[in-house]
């Protein structure tokens, strides 16, 4: 008997954990992406300075499963076909979408053209290999002071030789932490002499000054991008053919089934969940759906998010973490954050490459 076919459209943490649950037995899997590997995204900040292998190929995660490096073009929800850019429709019994999202830049002119980002391995890659060529003394600014702004500054401390500037609009550095962690940074970023614009919202970028509404312009040598992400032009083409209008992504009921579909499945930062968009609940999302598979949905249990923490590298082998039931910064929180980055790879392999 041929069994169901499910196609999974990205492969991030969704898909990894996905992947890892789900019954191949019962189901052939195909994931389509540009890129066939899997990327430790948490790690990224912090590989702007170390060189860790991020990566490992979508068959260490699961070798029974068919990977297929695809741009998706258009869906047909109706006839159940995915179009490629192979010239291909590519039939589904069940569609499983978890494309991510992209960078927000909030229309900020000159963000795009004067700025890194840092979303995948290859930035990560141009960023270090930037920061190693230029001079001691450069001024670097990284605009967005969340966990990846914050990671990134940790980073660029461990130069040592950067003058590092942290501009963000938002009243404080993390603010997703406790507001205490959020000062023990403030006072580590001090005592380091990084020098600290919260409350500064940017108006527009040019190719030598970063310029704030109400304050003076900050000149720069590198300036780093991370203020966030936004719905994809391919979410956005899909939530117009499924006539649905919806800020954050592609909205999904208690059990991550799309809006106005019967078999389609949406999960991860291209998702409007109600959760927030980080890789922690992206991979619960992904074992999650793959036991509904697994049970042929007979399990009517809703999507139920877990938080297990927060915790973030800021320079000098000084960590802060926020979990359940502790919440600390230091050089403890150091190993703890190294630990538990082993302990979350998704294979051995990568466990091993994060050691």
């Amino acid at each position: 008997m041929e069994k169901p076919k499910v196609i999974v459209i990205g492969l991030g943490w969704g898909c990894a954990s996905f992947l890892k649950t789900i019954d191949t037995s019962k189901y052939d899997v195909e994931v389509y992406s540009l890129d066939n590997n899997f990327v430790y995204t948490p790690l990224l900040a912090q590989n702007t300075k170390h060189s860790k292998e991020l990566t490992i190929k979508g068959t260490d995660i699961n070798d029974k499963v068919k990977f297929e490096n695809r741009e998706i073009l258009d869906i047909d929800f109706q006839k159940n076909i995915v179009k490629t850019n192979k010239s291909e429709n590519c039939s589904y019994d069940f569609l499983v979408l978890s494309h991510g999202a992209t960078v927000n830049t909030f229309g900020i002119k000159g963000v795009e053209k004067h700025c890194f980002f840092l979303k995948t391995s290859k930035d990560a890659h141009m960023l270090r290999n930037k920061l190693q060529s230029i001079s001691n003394g450069s001024n670097i600014a990284v605009i967005g002071c969340g966990l990846t702004g914050s990671e990134l500054i940790g980073s660029l401390l461990d130069y040592g030789k950067f003058n590092i500037h942290a501009i963000d609009a938002l009243p404080r550095p993390l603010i997703t932490f406790d507001e205490s962690l959020s000062n023990f940074v403030l006072q580590f970023w001090n005592t380091n002499k990084i020098k600290t614009y919260m409350n500064h919202m940017v108006s527009n970028i040019d190719e030598k000054s970063i310029h704030i509404k109400n304050n003076k312009p900050i000149s720069y040598d590198i300036s780093i991008w991370c203020g966030g992400i936004k719905k994809s032009a391919f979410t956005e083409k899909l939530l117009s053919k499924l006539q649905l209008n919806d800020k954050k992504g592609l909205p999904v009921n208690e059990k991550l089934k799309l809006k106005n579909t019967n078999n389609v499945f949406a999960m991860g930062d291209c998702a409007s969940s109600g959760f927030p968009p980080t890789a922690q609940v992206a991979y619960q999302q992904g074992t999650y759906l793959a036991n509904q598979f697994n049970t042929k949905f007979s399990n009517n249990s809703k999507f139920i998010f877990k938080n297990k923490g927060q915790i973030g590298y800021i320079g000098k082998k000084q960590s802060v973490c926020q979990l359940p039931y502790f919440q600390s910064g230091g050089n403890l929180v150091y190993y703890l954050n190294k630990v538990i980055h082993v302990y979350n790879g998704v294979t051995w392999k990568q466990k091993w490459n994060l050691f």
